[in-house]
């Protein structure tokens, strides 16, 4: 298993936009963070995108990622989520629609920020991502591997995933 740290920054990013701090105004490579991903490649050749910050063009090409095979959402928030439009170029280059998975409440928020995914106009194409998405409610596999969502104490609408070292085999 391989995991890929994508973006590492706040919800703003790194350097922030008007910011005059020490941070932001650094020539250090390493004060420069996109917004929050994560990739975790399985040793099946199995690749999960944890959730599709607004900078994942960008991250991909970066990361030269050719493949996902699913998303894990860890919460709906606009940094971790406004990404997920992006996905229209794997569902091309895969022929097939991506499964999205997340808890109940980030699922419905999802499907109410993005609707047109959901509900979208009568024309067809490649404009619009294909994506199914399941609600979690309890462990779940990808691949070889086993996922146990673990709600974050004091954020209980967060879910984090842990991976468990373990083949399903």
């Amino acid at each position: 298993m391989r995991i890929t740290f994508l973006g590492t920054g706040t919800s703003s990013g790194i350097p922030v936009v008007g910011c005059d701090c020490a941070t932001c105004c650094s020539e250090d490579p390493r004060d420069r963070r996109w917004r929050p991903s994560v990739l975790i490649q399985l040793g099946d050749g199995t690749n999960v995108l944890v959730d599709t910050s607004p900078d994942l063009r960008a991250q991909a090409l970066k990361f030269d990622i050719r493949r996902i095979d699913a998303v894990l959402f860890t919460h709906s928030h606009a940094d971790h989520v406004f990404g997920l439009d992006e996905v229209r170029r794997y569902n091309h280059l895969q022929g097939e629609a991506i499964p999205c998975y997340g808890d109940r409440r980030t699922i419905t928020d999802i499907r109410q920020m993005f609707a047109y995914i959901f509900k979208p106009p009568e024309q067809t194409g490649s404009h619009i991502p294909q994506i199914v998405t399941f609600p979690l409610e309890g462990s779940f596999s990808l691949g070889h591997q086993v996922f146990v969502p673990v709600p974050v104490l004091g954020q209980a609408q967060w879910i984090n995933y842990l991976v468990r070292p373990y083949r399903l085999d």
